[in-house]
């Protein structure tokens, strides 16, 4: 969003990471201001006026939450919310009962809770400003329209009137005819009897009297008015007074021919506003007394399709079929705006789901309400609008949030799951360079690793759900892939489900994340399972083919070429065509509500072109469903023998370490790794215990730290140690791949860094290449 379109938010607290943590959680969608003092915040509120929201701790140095809150400027209407703890309840109560504070929050607060509150206060104020500024705007009305305007109450003394009005009487301001009555105003007794009689005819007929034309001397001469006045009515109808406009009319009644120009006007602007209503984009029905379609404009045409002569509003559910918005039970009779309106004429508010031949599915929010005319015909009119997309936003809008929160969710996961799999795997690979060259440990080992290899992947899928990881695609053939997910594929789709893998044993190879590609085949499989909830069959296939032009002509999109194919089929319930064109959109699902997210297929689509590769899908109801994958296929490759594990030689070293990671496993592993092979290692779980150590020891070589650690962050501890210790080197290492860790400005990418989980290999390389590097320089 563009920061000059958020509202802004100001945060006061004392406590630099309690602001920082605001800042992250409502910076994406505010313009966050920040003050560490009350008395800097009220500072700010002087100059700043359009701030919506302050959110403030209790207790701070000097003054208080509330006190601060108490002398906010008059001018700022901002919304307050305070962020306290349990003994501060007391005063807080007290403030929310002097009106001082929206709402409040408890430490440690709930970041959903707190980011609504805030959206509510920030609506609030928001609201507020519009009717600030529809009340000013209704101010100018008055005093900018050139028709007289005033409003009288049941004596007939003028309650308020605009300048026009005045201007009319020869008054000075429209102030002194507050109170008065218009023979106290005017010498012309004629003329205030004949003005109070039509104010009181209106009065006690309770209904308006339109375009009543007077004649009234001015000093300038001879003028002529056209007089409205209407009764104004309390919620419940009962007439309070009246309010009438003035509107000079002189040119009008000077000459037949003025008289003419304007019904000539008049009819040209009954042209417009027939142009206007039919290019309205909200859809206008309006009845007559009688149930009778008097206005059915283009919009409501293309909501509901054609409504035909002396269609009554009883039947107007089965002809458009309107829907409760369950979207499966017809609207009953008496719910129905218009019948309501024409049966008991109230004024009604609906939301209604419409599918017939020539609607395939909108969500209407129909308004319905009356229109008293001069003649006394009483009209019914609906305004249709068409909030099938706000709805679906909103929807997309809630789904997202709860994606997002399961996206942290999984990427915390994947990151600690990565500190046990950086144990694992090194524990394995040091144990399997211990185990006899034949037999069952050795297996059982490699089974270890292989599994801990899988794991990572599985960890690298969860951070690319949370964003946080980037593809790592690698040349990978796709048979390997089906085979190794086979026997999860069966878990999935059930007993009642034959899978069969049919495999082209000369299939060649694409460039492809082997942990997206899996996700792609688990998200076909899942669906195919959905669609065959009485048994079938699921087909996957792989072969090479070559795209030529006959291909090409019915699918422009794909380049002709070598390609290797994934089909995933099913003898399912199929789809119809409807159906098919938005199965790649975001957030469609034909499942029912709770049972599909509608992200699946569009992550399928996005991964496949991500690879430069091409979906196709084929369906029919009741025919089973047929997914086409094309990924570029590679040139053949020699193949290359790789030297098993236990044979590859671990490099040594006999330089000073300084090991700072909170994970006592992953301290103690790769302690264990680094001294057997030649370092002198010094282990810290804490930045105060590297600290003690550096002050202790002579000289270290090199700082090997986590990215995340108590108290601080691994990049802040290496600037104070660098900068303390000039020629220390570090080496970072993170559950997260680097890419996250620099886009969180953590680690900047030249900058030594070793993801975990990694091996006793690639930890003893690293931290060689690390050593030949130049010493980090801090200025």
């Amino acid at each position: 969003m563009d920061s000059a379109a958020k509202q802004r938010v100001l945060v006061v607290d004392d406590e630099p990471q309690v602001l920082v943590a605001l800042e992250d959680l409502l910076g994406d969608e505010y313009l966050i201001y920040k003050s560490d003092s009350a008395h800097r915040a009220l500072e700010l509120m002087e100059h700043e006026r359009d701030i919506a929201v302050v959110i403030t701790d209790q207790r701070m140095p000097r003054m208080t939450g509330d006190q601060m809150l108490a002398k906010m400027p008059k001018s700022s209407h901002a919304l307050s919310i305070m962020v306290t703890g349990f003994a501060d309840l007391g005063a807080v109560i007290n403030a929310v009962n002097d009106g001082k504070i929206f709402a409040y929050v408890t430490k440690p607060w709930n970041p959903d809770d707190l980011r609504q509150k805030v959206h509510q206060a920030a609506d609030h104020f928001r609201l507020a400003q519009e009717l600030a500024r529809e009340r000013q705007l209704l101010h100018d009305l008055m005093d900018n329209t050139p028709d007289g305007i005033y409003f009288k109450d049941r004596e007939l003394r003028f309650l308020r009137a605009n300048t026009a009005f005045a201007r009319t009487l020869s008054s000075a301001s429209p102030d002194s005819l507050v109170g008065k009555r218009l023979a106290d105003l005017v010498g012309n007794d004629a003329l205030s009897h004949s003005s109070d009689a039509a104010d009181l005819s209106v009065l006690n007929d309770n209904r308006p009297a339109l375009d009543v034309v007077r004649g009234l001397s001015l000093p300038d001469g001879q003028h002529w008015f056209s007089e409205t006045r209407a009764p104004i009515r309390t919620p419940d109808g009962e007439v309070i007074g009246l309010v009438g406009i003035s509107h000079d009319v002189t040119e009008r009644m000077a000459t037949l021919q003025a008289l003419r120009e304007s019904e000539d006007r008049f009819r040209k602007q009954t042209q417009i506003l027939n142009s206007v209503l039919e290019g309205m984009g909200e859809g206008v029905v309006v009845l007559d007394r009688d149930g009778k379609v008097v206005i059915f404009n283009r919009s409501a045409r293309v909501s509901l399709g054609e409504a035909p002569e002396g269609l009554p509003p009883s039947e107007w559910a089965k002809h458009f079929g309107l829907f409760r918005m369950d979207r499966e039970t017809p609207l009953p009779l008496e719910e129905n705006p218009l019948f309501r309106q024409l049966a008991a004429g109230e004024h009604a508010e609906l939301e209604l789901f419409v599918r017939n031949e020539r609607v395939a599915g909108s969500v209407l929010a129909v308004t319905a309400t009356s229109l008293i005319g001069a003649d006394t015909n009483v009209e019914r009119i609906a305004v249709l609008r068409d909030v099938t997309r706000q709805r679906l936003l909103e929807a997309q809008l809630a789904q997202s949030q709860k994606m997002e929160a399961i996206g942290l969710l999984a990427g915390g996961v994947a990151h600690d799951f990565n500190n046990l799999l950086a144990v694992i795997k090194s524990a394995a690979e040091l144990a399997l360079r211990e185990a006899p060259e034949i037999g069952s440990q050795r297996e059982d080992l490699e089974e270890v690793l292989a599994a801990s290899d899988r794991a990572s992947s599985l960890t690298r899928q969860l951070l690319a759900f949370s964003r946080r990881q980037l593809t790592r695609p690698q040349r990978l053939n796709l048979n390997e892939v089906v085979s190794n997910l086979e026997r999860m594929l069966r878990r999935i789709i059930g007993e009642h489900i034959e899978l069969s893998a049919e495999l082209a044993p000369d299939l060649g190879s694409a460039l492809l994340d082997a942990g997206q590609l899996e996700q792609i085949i688990v998200n076909l499989t899942v669906n195919a399972r959905d669609a065959m909830p009485d048994g079938g069959t699921l087909t996957l296939r792989t072969s090479n083919v070559e795209l030529d032009g006959n291909y090409i002509e019915l699918h422009a999109s794909v380049a002709p070429g070598s390609y290797v194919e994934l089909t995933v089929s099913d003898t399912g319930t199929g789809m119809d065509e409807a159906t098919r064109r938005h199965i790649f959109e975001p957030f469609f699902t034909t499942k029912e509500i709770g049972k599909g997210t509608g992200l699946g297929l569009a992550t399928v689509y996005g991964i496949v072109q991500q690879h430069n590769g091409h979906i196709w899908v084929y369906s029919e109801v009741g025919s089973g469903t047929c997914f086409k994958l094309y990924f570029p296929r590679l040139a053949a490759k020699a193949e290359t023998v790789t030297a098993p594990r236990s044979e590859r030689p671990l490099p040594s070293g006999s330089a000073t370490i300084l090991l700072v990671e909170d994970d006592d496993a992953v301290r103690r592993i790769a302690s264990k790794i680094l001294r057997e092979y030649g370092y002198t290692v010094f282990a810290a779980r804490r930045p105060k215990e590297a600290r003690e150590i550096m002050a202790s020891r002579s000289h270290v070589d090199l700082l090997l730290t986590d990215v995340v650690i108590p108290e601080t962050v691994g990049p802040k501890l290496a600037q104070e140690l660098c900068k303390a210790y000039p020629g220390l080197r570090v080496l970072y290492i993170s559950g997260y791949p680097g890419a996250a860790v620099a886009r969180q400005s953590l680690v900047s990418p030249n900058e030594a860094y070793l993801e975990k989980p990694f091996s006793p290999q690639s930890l003893l390389e690293k931290v060689q290449e690390t050593l030949r590097e130049a010493p980090k320089v801090v200025l």
